[in-house]
């Protein structure tokens, strides 16, 4: 880069700086002063009120309300985090390779504590309006030179300024961000030389250095810029940029063209991500970051756009002034209960009356007893002294506290059941409607945190692409937090060839509780279940294993499994038409069991909205068992691990949310949940991983147990889409000899 080029960099990122500043000006303003409303003390007074009212002796209290509202929203998103799904979209993509991918998301962000980069942007644009998330790349280890990206934490949203032409949510249409940071001289010096630190147009600049604390203002400058290159098309049908093709190749444009190799081609340009490192006179470093996109990315609170210029707004911002109507109310009210302290519980009494006992009524606590003269000098009868009682505040002070705190709930729209207060809703239903009323107000909070995580995604993906182009192990993480180790460019368990660098693939959000909160559902479920049909733990005991809180669940469910019988786990063929017949007996009179057990737990419940609930889980258990038989009768054959995920089924439709308070009602935290050896049947038990719901079709005709070839639908899939298949054989147990069931 010549020095011409660096001057020109250095101006442009000066004016650039200086452009962001004023546009960022006013929103970085408004968001520091919301913070230290709800932060510092003393933020919610006017400094002159405060000290003209201090001189009067009046209090000026600040009861600070609006932090318990975002110190609840920020909770609510950090219980319920986004999780990124990459998704194929071309014909190069394969989806074996998109959950590798994914698995590569998961853990560079355990590895580089996302969660805490995460919390901290979505922190800042609770409180401040906005916040930001940076994705740096690094080596792996000091004896590498394969890189890896990481998550960075930006704790200061306001030492950074992205292109004010950007308007995407996500910030992917920036074309530049700079990101100040302050460093000492010592450093720089040592780094860069001494004349990276001179006083050349300091003075325009006076804010790039600080002579009292030793330090300089150095900034990171991100430049999206469209590069000229060529477009190649080989005869191996591969497709890339002419810059990149001959980088890989290691070779010169004449030898590919002598071996014909290149069969098409056609002049574009790319996207390019240049970042500069600058100094207040002098471009200290300078590279290209892979990737097409600027690894900075916001997350916005409130956001409106009038004309051109944008507003940015934190959750408490026209919260304010309730607020501090709340805190006057509350200190008036005070001062008044103050005043009327001075008189509390003070004797009233004549001079007259007490005429010759002035010590004793001043010092009443020397005293027994306290004497005053009954009978006035005129003879007549002297009153009897009293004491004074105390006073009350105004009821319209009263009301007028309340009312400012009622605004604020009605500005904010966060209610009662939101903040786990009493509302004026009886039953479940409707809190768990007015809660949902309150989470959408405020919903725009989570959905921006949505799109930054999924921008963040992305940036991940063009990394992964751009580092990950030779072989190398590398570890991904499931949904499940389990982690493993993969080979990249060699075969997968799969049959794959995990290679990150072909195809295209995009990300959707999925937000929703944690992995082990999910987990912990399911085991209140299943105990559930097989507390009304302790049948079911023949078939899924495992599972309950599973998804148990004990440490050793894993290895006591895989101990266990080996100990079943192998028709069980699906290691035997097809059955007959008879043992289907009777496997689908067994199936309805379980079915009928559990239907049985509803109706008994229906008496049991007086809120008619949680009857009619009851009632459509009884329909969904009836068509479950529909569609199974549905399946039998179209195909004469069925996969075991299909049938057994009939209860999987049953726990997908059952919504424990609608649930009747009995079956989730706890006494400890699943998180303390020791079972003891009666509370788990003795039978041993498998996992299994759920299967997706089957579709909804009508009961099958009652001609007999076979359909009607125009009528039947192949629910069931084909032997070929499992990698083990196996008929229904003793899924449920069958009839014994003497005529028992189970």
């Amino acid at each position: 880069m010549s020095e011409k080029e660096k001057e020109s960099i250095l101006d442009e990122v000066k004016n650039n700086l200086k452009y962001a500043e004023d546009e960022w000006k006013d929103n970085y303003e408004r968001g520091i002063k919301d913070k230290e409303f709800v932060t510092v003390k003393g933020a919610q007074w006017d400094k002159g009120s405060v000290e003209k009212r201090t001189e009067e002796g009046k209090p000026s209290f600040e009861i600070n309300l609006l932090r318990a509202y975002c110190n609840q929203q920020e909770n609510t998103q950090r219980q319920n985090r986004p999780q990124a799904k990459v998704v194929p979209v071309d014909n190069g993509a394969d989806p074996e390779i998109a959950k590798l991918l994914e698995g590569l998301i998961k853990d560079t962000e355990e590895a580089s504590d996302f969660e805490s980069a995460c919390d901290t942007a979505v922190s800042n644009a609770i409180f401040s309006g906005i916040g930001f998330v940076r994705i740096v790349t690094d080596y792996v280890s000091e004896d590498s030179f394969n890189q890896e990206p990481r998550f960075m934490a930006v704790h200061n949203p306001q030492a950074v300024y992205i292109d004010p032409q950007s308007k995407a949510y996500d910030g992917s249409d920036m074309n530049w961000a700079i990101v100040g940071e302050w460093v000492e001289k010592d450093v720089i010096t040592k780094q860069y030389g001494n004349d990276s630190i001179a006083d050349i147009e300091m003075e325009q600049y006076s804010d790039w250095c600080n002579d009292k604390d030793n330090l300089v203002r150095i900034v990171e400058y991100f430049k999206k810029e469209e590069v000229p290159d060529t477009l190649w098309m080989l005869t191996d049908g591969t497709i890339d940029f002419k810059s990149k093709i001959l980088k890989d190749f290691d070779a010169a444009e004449e030898d590919l063209r002598a071996e014909g190799l290149i069969e098409n081609e056609r002049e574009t340009t790319r996207t390019a991500i240049k970042w500069y490192k600058v100094s207040g006179n002098k471009v200290l470093d300078e590279t290209e970051f892979p990737g097409k996109y600027i690894p900075i990315v916001p997350v916005y609170g409130g956001v409106t756009f009038i004309e051109e210029e944008r507003y940015i707004f934190s959750l408490i911002h026209f919260a304010k002034d309730p607020q501090r109507l709340y805190n006057y109310w509350k200190s008036t009210e005070a001062e008044v209960l103050q005043q009327t302290q001075k008189y509390q519980d003070k004797p009233v009494v004549s001079a007259e009356a007490v005429a010759g006992h002035e010590e004793m009524w001043q010092n009443p606590d020397k005293f027994a007893a306290l004497y005053y003269n009954q009978i006035a000098t005129d003879g007549q009868p002297q009153p009897v002294p009293y004491r004074m009682s105390p006073a009350q505040p105004p009821i319209a002070i009263l009301g007028a506290a309340e009312s400012s705190k009622q605004s604020i709930t009605d500005i904010l729209n966060m209610h009662a059941p939101m903040m786990g207060g009493d509302s004026q809703e009886v039953s479940g239903v409707a809190i768990g409607m007015r809660q949902r009323q309150s989470e959408t107000a405020q919903f725009n909070f989570q959905d921006n945190t949505n799109k930054m995580v999924r921008q963040c995604a992305r940036i991940l993906l063009g990394l992964y692409q751009a580092l990950y182009t030779v072989p190398m192990m590398r570890r991904i993480i499931g949904v499940d937090g389990e982690a493993q180790t993969v080979n990249l460019f060699d075969k997968t368990a799969e049959g794959v060839i995990a290679d990150v660098t072909i195809g295209r693939y995009d990300v959707r959000m999925d937000t929703g509780p944690s992995y082990n909160t999910q987990r912990e559902q399911n085991f209140q479920m299943i105990m559930q279940l097989l507390s009304m049909n302790p049948q079911l733990f023949a078939i899924i005991g495992d599972i309950l294993l599973q998804n148990s809180p004990l440490l050793n669940a894993k290895e006591i469910a895989e101990r266990i499994k080996k100990t079943m019988p192998p028709n069980l786990l699906g290691e035997e063929g097809e059955l007959n038409s008879e043992q289907a017949k009777a496997q689908i007996q067994q199936m309805d009179q379980i079915v009928q069991k559990m239907t049985a057990d509803l109706e008994q737990l229906q008496k049991l419940v007086d809120d008619k909205d949680q009857d009619r609930q009851l009632e459509m889980v009884k329909v969904q258990l009836q068509a479950e068992k529909d569609i199974q038989v549905a399946k039998i009768n179209a195909s004469s054959r069925a996969d075991v691990q299909e049938l057994r995920g009939v209860v999987e089924l049953l726990k997908q439709k059952i919504d424990i949310a609608n649930a009747p308070p009995q079956w989730t009602q706890q006494g400890e935290g699943v998180e303390n949940y020791s079972p003891s050896p009666t509370d788990l049947p003795s039978q041993p038990m498998e996992y299994e991983q759920p299967i997706e719901p089957a579709q909804d079709m009508t009961s099958p005709p009652s001609e007999g147990f076979l359909m009607s070839e125009e009528n039947a639908q192949n629910l069931a899939l084909e032997p070929d889409q499992f990698e083990e298949s196996a008929m229904i054989e003793n899924v449920l147990p069958v009839e014994q000899q003497d005529g028992s069931q189970f």
